[in-house]
C-alpha cells in the first residue's frame, strides 16, 4: 500500500524548500558576492601595481600618468583611512559608540568607525577602528572593505586623517581573538598605536581579526 502525502505535509515541505532557497540566496547576496567583488578588485589593482607599475588603468595608455596611493593621494583628507597595500581609501566616522548597535550600524553605512573613548591620530594612546568583513544585510550598507585586513603584512603603511591632519602608522602584528575579548584596549603600548578590527572569517561572527600598527613620528 502506497502512502500519499497529505496536502498539509506537501505544503510544509514546499515551504521548507522555498525557505532553504531564500536563506541560500540571502547568504550569497550578503556574504559571497560582496567578498568576491572586493577580492576581484584587489587582484585587479594588485596586477596594475605589481606588473604595470601603476594604480590606474589610464597609466597603461598614458605612461606619464601615475597615482601613488599613499596618504598624500587620499580622497578623504579631512576624515579618512588609507591603506595602500590593500587599496583601501575610505571615509572615517569618529566617536562611534561600539556598544550602541544603532549608532555603529549607522556609522558603518558611511565609513570605517572610530570607537568613542579611544585616541585620535597624533594624540597618543590607542585608536580603535572597526568595519565589516562582509555585508551583514542586503540593504544599502557599508562594503566589505575590511575583508582585506587579512592580507596586511608587517611593515605595511596605514594613514589616518582626522580634522585635516594625517597620522602615519606601520603594521607590526595581526592576531585573531574571541568576540568578547577587549583586553587589547587596556594593554600597555610603548608608543601610539592604532588597532583595526573586523569579524573573522568573513561572513561570520565567530572570531575577531585585529591588526596593530605603530605611529610613525614626523621628522
Amino acid at each position: 500500500m502506497i502512502m500519499q502525502k497529505s496536502p498539509l505535509t506537501a505544503c510544509v515541505v514546499t515551504l521548507a524548500s522555498i525557505l532553504t532557497v531564500l536563506i541560500f540566496l540571502y547568504w550569497l547576496l550578503s556574504v559571497i558576492i560582496p567578498v568576491a567583488i572586493v577580492e576581484a578588485n584587489y587582484q585587479y589593482q594588485k596586477i596594475l601595481r605589481d606588473v604595470f607599475k601603476t594604480t590606474d588603468i589610464r597609466g597603461l595608455i598614458m605612461p606619464s600618468f601615475r597615482i601613488d596611493l599613499t596618504g598624500f593621494t587620499s580622497k578623504y583628507k579631512v576624515n579618512g583611512l588609507t591603506i595602500p597595500a590593500i587599496f583601501v581609501d575610505e571615509p572615517a566616522v569618529y566617536n562611534v559608540d561600539p556598544n550602541n548597535e544603532k549608532s555603529y550600524k549607522t556609522a558603518l553605512k558611511k565609513g570605517i568607525a572610530h570607537a568613542s573613548g579611544t585616541s585620535f591620530p597624533g594624540a597618543g594612546g590607542v585608536g580603535y577602528y572597526f568595519a565589516h568583513s562582509s555585508f551583514p544585510d542586503v540593504v544599502s550598507q557599508y562594503n566589505a572593505v575590511f575583508y582585506l585586513l587579512g592580507k596586511l603584512k608587517v611593515g605595511d603603511d596605514i594613514y589616518i586623517w582626522h580634522d585635516g591632519k594625517r597620522g602615519e602608522y606601520k603594521v607590526y602584528k595581526k592576531i585573531e581573538t574571541e568576540p568578547g575579548d577587549v583586553s587589547f584596549l587596556t594593554a600597555d603600548y610603548d608608543t601610539e598605536t592604532v588597532i583595526l578590527q573586523t569579524c573573522w572569517p568573513p561572513g561570520s561572527t565567530v572570531r575577531r581579526l585585529l591588526v596593530f600598527a605603530k605611529f610613525v613620528p614626523k621628522d
